[in-house]
């Protein structure tokens, strides 16, 4: 019996993901809202410099995320997932010692490449959960990243004052009660299964010479252009943001205080965006999502006080809800299952090329004082990316019109 328990594990139950998605973001939540902070201020490097480190971290995060793909179709699953929860302890677990310039760089990348891994298996794993619609996963999945944004960022608003060490030691418990996690419930059977949903989105002809590979379409490359700009914008939140808010005579704690409330937002209203989402195709909800989000940076030009400021990102917020968790969903029905893992790499990929992009770029315009010129750019450049999109996808069903 012990033999055959061994031999035959039980497949994973979508409370231990969820779970590992909650104690992930925490732990993720206590380290990226200070970097910036923390590199400008206690380790006296100039913006740029911290773009530099972050569009690295991010180049890093891209290449674990194909990695991370790489891994789950053709390695094994579990034993990728051990690996990358040690790599992630071990690197936040230094920090709290060698947290001095430029170790403090190199841990932060090192820990960058193993979160690219972990988001890509997540992701992939949760493609395979048996008798689960693939978006109502993910939908699931947003929530519980965001219930650890949420307590992440609470914890930077008031613990950050009493050094960085201490919140290093915080998230490194919470990477280890990760790892016990990973180690006792995510050795499961990876097996695929069909989407049960129903949309134009499904009409695929997939030739048997491509399941065994990853094939870049319109509609994928149209998407992965959307998720790029799409997180070269978020990351004006995660970076400049907050020393933008401290030239406007605001503090930190006003920072931490924003992503509570982000987070508290979308836990209260997402089973509501993502009940209405359900009953559309994915582009309804991606597109209307992107056009909503993109306007949030042109009414940021305009924002002089903390309540406009979250006014505006409650706007963000919401397009964010009817983007974000669909993306994932909608990349895994359009592809072949065979490659569920490379098209969530695909997806992670895309996502850190707009956090490789963000930092610097944002940093730039943050040296020389152009923030409302940073903020139109993006809102314009995330409007014309959207709106590709909606020509693919018309042209893509025109095609099938007329075949």
């Amino acid at each position: 019996m012990h033999s055959d328990l061994i031999n035959k594990p039980r497949p994973l139950n979508e409370k231990w993901l969820l779970l590992g998605t909650l104690l992930s973001s925490t732990g993720n939540s206590m380290i990226w809202p200070v970097m910036t902070l923390y590199m400008t201020g206690a380790l006296n490097q100039s913006f740029t410099t911290a773009g530099i480190v972050l569009m690295i971290g991010a180049a890093l995060s891209m290449f674990g995320s194909y990695v991370g793909g790489k891994l789950f179709d053709h390695w094994r699953p579990y034993q990728a997932m051990v690996m990358t929860g040690v790599i992630i302890f071990l690197a936040v677990f230094s920090l709290i010692f060698w947290n001095h310039w430029p170790v403090f760089a190199i841990l932060v990348w090192i820990a960058n490449f193993g979160m690219g891994i972990e988001q890509t298996l997540v992701n992939s794993f949760a493609t395979t959960l048996p008798g689960h619609k693939t978006r109502v996963i993910f939908n699931n999945m947003y929530i519980f990243l965001n219930i650890g944004v949420v307590l992440g960022t609470l914890a930077v608003g008031y613990l950050f004052d009493y050094g960085f060490s201490l919140l290093m030691v915080i998230s490194t418990m919470i990477y280890f009660c990760l790892l016990l996690v990973i180690v006792t419930k995510f050795n499961v059977p990876v097996a695929t299964t069909e989407n049960v949903s129903s949309s134009v989105d499904q009409q695929i002809n997939v030739s048997r010479d491509s399941l065994q590979k990853f094939r870049l379409t319109p509609v994928l490359t149209a998407i992965g252009a959307l998720l790029f700009i799409t997180y070269l914008s978020y990351m004006l939140w995660e970076t400049v943001m907050a020393p933008h808010m401290k030239t406007l005579g605001m503090p930190t704690r006003n920072y931490a205080d924003l992503w509570m409330i982000n987070g508290v937002t979308i836990i209260v209203l997402q089973k509501f965006v993502s009940n209405w989402a359900n009953k559309h195709p994915y582009h309804v909800s991606v597109i209307l999502g992107s056009v909503i989000f993109a306007s949030s940076f042109f009414f940021l030009i305009f924002v002089t006080e903390f309540w406009q400021i979250v006014l505006v990102f409650e706007l963000l917020t919401i397009g964010e809800m009817l983007q974000s968790p669909q993306v994932p969903a909608w990349v895994a029905q359009i592809t072949p299952k065979s490659v569920a893992g490379q098209a969530q790499g695909f997806v992670s990929m895309m996502i850190s090329s707009g956090r490789v992009i963000g930092p610097i770029y944002s940093g730039i315009m943050m040296d020389h004082g152009w923030m409302k010129i940073l903020f139109f750019s993006v809102f314009i450049l995330m409007i014309l990316i959207t709106a590709v999109l909606s020509l693919t996808l018309a042209r893509r069903v025109d095609k099938n019109t007329v075949a």
